[in-house]
């Protein structure tokens, strides 16, 4: 019995949430014919659910009656007042650290195209992705239009039947954003141990450098020999002979190219012909107009 009043309780709160989002819907449209008559269903709903609701609790709870248990015999305690150290003289109740109670977490709050993971309360009550395409209801009590992704399916649900996709939220600071706070170190009271920079002698570290390991007794160790670089002279000379071989490689001696026979001449009118047989090309007759002139003896 108990049980049915509170699903009709949770079903009438659930139909004036939706109630509150129609009338919020109407005020934006009230001439939409599908806003009004999903009011007056979601009214009806609600009434009749609440008469169900009157039916179903009853009127007075009995109160049970008081059992008149037989008187038993006094038990003899177990301990005794005096014997106890507590009501002793020179006992000091021992002090017990107060831990100060936990503050409450926030509630997160989620806006418009949020990602989120919402209940769905119309069927399996499980949660499921979905998106927020509106916010109603008040700052305090904010009312929230999801939109399954899996389907399309919207639901309007309050801030208890949402969650965040993950724990590591963008909203929530992350244990690893934040540096944590350094420990102080803590020194024993009478240390005698100083603590400083290392102080090198340079003179005293390249002696010991060339001391011998005191593991293997060797000699010394010979001092470096600088390295000796050519003269400029002799890298210029160096230098001047590769050119030299280069340049002969390329344009050096060797044998002389014999010219083809049908080469072409380098003249600017040069023609294509056989070369080597001691005339020179003949040049192309110019063309002139023949002009006729009539004689001046006339006959």
């Amino acid at each position: 019995m108990a049980s049915d009043v509170t699903a009709l309780e949770a079903e009438v709160k659930e139909f004036k949430l939706q109630l509150e989002t129609v009338q919020s819907s109407l005020q934006v449209d009230p001439d939409n014919v599908e806003l009004q008559g999903l009011k007056a269903e979601l009214e009806e709903f609600i009434s009749l659910t609440e008469q169900s609701i009157a039916e179903l609790k009853p009127a007075s709870t009995p109160v049970p009656s008081k059992r008149h248990e037989p008187s038993t015999p006094p038990v003899k305690e177990k301990w005794s007042k005096e014997n106890h150290p507590a009501y002793q003289a020179g006992y000091r109740k021992p002090t017990v650290e107060s831990t100060p109670p936990e503050e409450p977490e926030p509630p997160v709050i989620f806006s418009v195209n949020d990602n989120i993971l919402a209940r769905w309360a119309s069927g399996d009550n499980s949660f499921y992705p979905a998106r927020i395409t509106a916010i109603t209801g008040s700052s305090s009590n904010p009312i929230y239009i999801v939109s399954f992704k899996s389907y399309s399916a919207t639901e309007t649900l309050t801030a208890k039947d949402l969650k965040p996709i993950s724990s590591n939220d963008s909203r929530k600071r992350k244990a690893d954003g934040m540096p944590g706070s350094a420990s102080p170190q803590t020194l024993p009271a009478n240390s005698s141990v100083i603590s400083a920079a290392a102080d090198i002698n340079p003179a005293l570290a390249n002696e010991a450098r060339k001391e011998p390991s005191k593991a293997t007794d060797g000699p010394t160790r010979p001092a470096k020999i600088a390295r000796k670089v050519k003269a400029n002279k002799e890298l210029e000379a160096g230098k001047a002979k590769w050119q030299d071989f280069a340049a002969k490689g390329k344009f050096g001696k060797g044998p002389k190219k014999k010219e083809s026979m049908f080469r072409t001449p380098e003249g600017i009118n040069a023609r294509v012909g056989f070369t080597g047989s001691g005339q020179t090309m003949r040049k192309d007759p110019s063309r002139s107009r023949h002009v006729y002139q009539q004689a001046e003896d006339d006959y």
